[in-house]
């Protein structure tokens, strides 16, 4: 009879017999063996909640990890443990465990996990982004969801300064795979670049819902990867806030080169599709006559707004891209580096672009007022040579975009009606389809075509009206033709072009002609037949015209247009600039040509960036703001006279914040009358009986009484009561390490009650530089009881009249709110008396025009 026993009993039985073999002497699948056994009880202490059962020395993690077992079987072990220590919140054991799993297991995406897990609990948040982002690009289905969410966490946790420094990383990582240039015109410290990164984010954020922007970004930048293009712009934000303005310039520069490129490939490969689409049918207009249209199937609208979106993003970079080379540019007021000129170019290139864009106005005015009008003419001269800044959108244009002598630019101006539609139905999606599907008629891209202008129905134009331009290059004929297929027949001087000479009646007309029969014709058909053959034509003209403005997704928003109404002329849009002399035009193509590209092997050479030529003020470079682990704190946006916040309430104290020197040497905090210090030189494993700290009422010393070595010594800032001072070391670290408390005298506030302020200390040492004193928050709950009672009665005697006050000033606000409530009204009411259009007081205060003037 066979007995069946189990692998616990095996394993008992195995080592209860005889004397006890040391686990290397075991055969691997008896090791094996036992180290499932003990894994099965380590898991089990875990779901029951016995975590330190689970990891100490004799516990069974730790027993099996000590057999070592083979290699597949370790990671999960040390895993295991790591969620024990975790549970313990023993997190630097816990960290050990998990590098050690993905340290053996590197493909395996919950050892990272773990590693994320730790690193966040222990306050280590750059590299816990890195870690959850490996267990990320590791993971599969619900767990890649799952390690997602995890590292968008992680990144929210991010300090701003942190989030700078990860940006600055990503950038370091495209210098090192050749896709980014190193700078090589001025050199700023890796801390000056830091600041810079930190204060444009800083900028960035402000009025911001947190946590920001660019956390979000900073987010996708890690998934998808930072484009050099964008990349450029970044360093340029950086390097003008690090005051080196020409590498500013440089980069910029780059990241306008980068984006044209990228915006020449999406063009490339648009037209290729469109080929492909048209079947290899040739005509460079791409437009398809009125006659000849085709209703346009469902998913093309949808596939011009997707092409027209990676547009916009490439067009909306490229303005920011030129408005940080014109910042550059700029610099600052009486900087040796400051060229207005070259800035205001740069602004005109951006405004082009995108001309809504925030402060780039003042900015052009600023670069313009040390400007001649003669010195705006040639800027405007050399824009038009060069090419417009959406020249790669126009068609028959020289070589990269640029017009060529005697060359001109034509514009089409489209009115499009719509009897159906109100001016709400306009929003985003249609116009974004309308752009789309009039590009794609037009065989532009997205870029050259504008909604200039939508106006509301009224009671003399009954219908939405949408006024758009479509910039068609140097291609007269295939603008002519666009203006055709809409309904227009008008010329660049306004006049009928013979090339539309056979669409010269109105639509109007043409709908309303009676055909002239010859004698002994068959009798004209009934006027009812003839009403209805009219009608189906209006409407195959009305269903032909709403396929080639976006088809479907036009005709849901704003229903179908009507063609009576419809119409367009041809604008000459040339610049008046270009009829310079030949002289000036050869000079610019000789300049057009300089700016080829070099060859790489011309472009190899040994460049040493320069310093700028005025420093940064760096402002921590004495200490920096840490919590009591050693973490980094979130910089406070600092007040302009210096204020912070005081706390006299023991349950509203603010986050502890500590300052610690930049040598290394110790961490400090106050409050209103103590003061903490943390001697960070002192080893963790150093005897109680052999650390000597001396504390006097003006002095400080912390040393080794074996060795003498001194850890810490100074004089301190204000004296303190030794009788009430006191220090501990229990051989961990922070806090747990040498921490040494201090009692203030506060001799000053005891002399002036009133003056709190007065016993914060500037520094701890007089040797040291002073802390800003609005870098973190007054905690003043600790003061002399018989300070802190005075100042309650003073507070009680001032808390009736402070709160009539509060009752007057929000009755102020009330009637302000009232009255301005009813100026908006009047201003409201007036404008409709006079215009007979209806505006809110919003549209007012932003200028939009009236509806004679439209």
């Amino acid at each position: 009879m066979t007995m069946k026993l189990s692998l616990e009993e095996v394993v008992r039985q195995h080592f209860g017999a005889g004397p006890k073999e040391r686990p290397q002497e075991l055969d691997a699948n008896l090791r094996r063996l036992k180290a499932e056994h003990l894994k099965a009880r380590g898991d089990e202490a875990i779901k029951q909640g016995n975590c330190r059962q689970a990891w100490e020395r004799q516990a069974p993690y730790s027993e099996a990890i000590d057999l070592k077992p083979d290699k597949a079987a370790l990671p999960a072990l040390h895993s295991n443990r790591c969620l024990a220590y975790m549970k313990a919140q023993r997190y630097g054991d816990a960290l050990r465990d998990a590098e050690a799993a993905a340290r053996l297991a590197p493909g395996w995406s919950k050892a990272h996990w773990r590693c994320g897990t730790a690193l966040l609990a222990l306050k280590r948040t750059p590299e816990a982004v890195l870690a959850f982002l490996e267990a990320w690009r590791l993971a599969a289905g619900d767990a890649r969801a799952e390690c997602e969410g995890r590292l968008r966490q992680a990144v929210q946790r991010l300090t701003r300064e942190q989030l700078g420094r990860g940006i600055l990383a990503l950038m370091e990582g495209l210098q090192g795979e050749g896709r980014m240039e190193a700078p090589q015109v001025e050199e700023a410290s890796e801390q000056e670049l830091a600041e810079g990164m930190f204060r444009h984010l800083k900028e960035e954020h402000r009025g911001q819902p947190r946590p920001g922007p660019y956390y979000k970004r900073y987010l996708g930048w890690l998934r998808e990867g930072l484009e050099p293009g964008e990349a450029y712009i970044l360093r340029a934000m950086a390097h003008i806030q690090a005051r080196c303005y020409l590498q500013a310039r440089a980069d910029a520069q780059a990241a306008v080169g980068a984006l044209r490129k990228a915006q020449q490939q999406q063009q490339q490969q648009q037209q290729q599709e469109q080929e492909q689409e048209q079947g290899g049918g040739k005509g460079p207009a791409g437009a398809r006559p009125a006659g000849q249209q085709q209703a346009a199937e469902p998913g093309d609208s949808q596939r011009g707004q997707g092409q027209g979106l990676g547009a916009e993003v490439l067009r909306l970079q490229l303005a920011t891209a030129y408005h940080k080379l014109g910042e550059a540019c700029m610099a600052e007021p009486n900087h040796a580096d400051m060229d207005c000129r070259q800035a205001a170019k740069a602004f005109l290139q951006a405004a082009e672009l995108d001309p809504g864009m925030d402060g780039l106005g003042e900015r052009l005015h600023d670069a313009s007022e040390k400007l001649s009008s003669r010195d705006l003419d040639e800027i405007q001269l050399e824009i038009y040579h060069e090419g417009a800044t959406g020249a790669s959108s126009r068609r028959g244009l020289g070589t990269a975009g640029r017009l060529l002598p005697g060359q001109h630019v034509f514009q089409a101006e489209l009115r499009l009606a719509f009897p159906a539609a109100r001016a709400a139905d306009c929003g985003s999606a249609a116009r974004e389809a309308l752009r789309a599907g009039l590009a794609a008629a037009a065989g532009v891209s997205p870029l050259a075509v504008s909604i200039e202008r939508v106006l509301a129905p009224t009671a003399a134009r009954p219908h939405l009206e949408v006024l758009v331009h479509v910039q068609m290059g140097a291609d007269l004929l295939a603008a002519n033709e666009l203006v055709k297929a809409v309904g227009g027949a008008a010329g660049p001087d306004g006049s009928a072009s013979p090339t539309s000479s056979c669409s010269v009646a109105s639509n109007e007309e043409e709908s309303d002609m009676e055909a002239v029969e010859p004698e002994g014709a068959a009798q004209a058909p009934a006027p009812a037949e003839q009403e209805r053959e009219r009608e189906e034509e209006r409407e195959l003209r009305r269903r032909r015209l709403a396929a080639l403005l976006g088809g479907e997704q036009v005709t849901a928003a704003l229903g179908l247009p009507d063609p009576r109404l419809c119409g367009g002329e041809i604008t000459d849009v040339t610049p008046a600039c270009a009829g310079a002399n030949e002289a000036e035009r050869a000079q610019q193509e000789a300049l057009n040509r300089a700016d080829a590209e070099v060859a790489p092997e011309q472009e190899r050479r040994l460049v040493v960036p320069s310093r700028p030529k005025m420093e940064l003020e760096l402002p921590y470079r004495m200490y920096r703001l840490v919590r009591a682990d050693g973490s980094l704190v979130e910089r406070v946006d600092k007040h302009p006279f210096c204020m912070s916040r005081v706390y006299y309430d023991v349950t509203e104290k603010p986050e502890e914040v500590w300052a610690e020197l930049a040598d290394g040497s110790c961490r400090w905090r106050q409050t209103g009358g103590e003061v903490k210090v943390v001697a960070l030189r002192v080893p963790p494993e150093l005897p109680n009986r052999q650390l000597a700290v001396d504390i006097q009422p003006y002095s400080l010393k912390v040393w080794n009484r074996a060795t003498g070595e001194v850890y810490l010594e100074g004089s301190l800032e204000r004296g303190v009561v030794p009788e009430d001072c006191f220090w501990t070391h229990c051989g961990g670290e922070g806090e747990d390490g040498c921490a040494i408390y201090l009692r203030k005298m506060n001799l000053e506030v005891l002399k002036k009650h009133w003056l709190h302020s007065e016993m914060w200390w500037p520094r701890l040492f007089r040797e040291h530089g002073e802390i800003a004193w609005d870098d973190y928050e007054k905690d003043y709950s600790d003061l002399p009881e018989e300070v802190l009672d005075k100042h309650r009665i003073r507070e009680a005697i001032q808390e009736p009249a402070k709160r009539i006050e509060e009752a007057e000033r929000t009755r102020r606000g009330r009637l302000q709110e009232v009255e301005d409530l009813r100026k908006r009204t009047r201003q409201e009411r007036l404008n409709e008396l006079r215009s007979g259009r209806k505006l809110s007081w919003v549209e007012l205060d932003r200028g939009l025009p009236a509806a004679s003037q439209a």
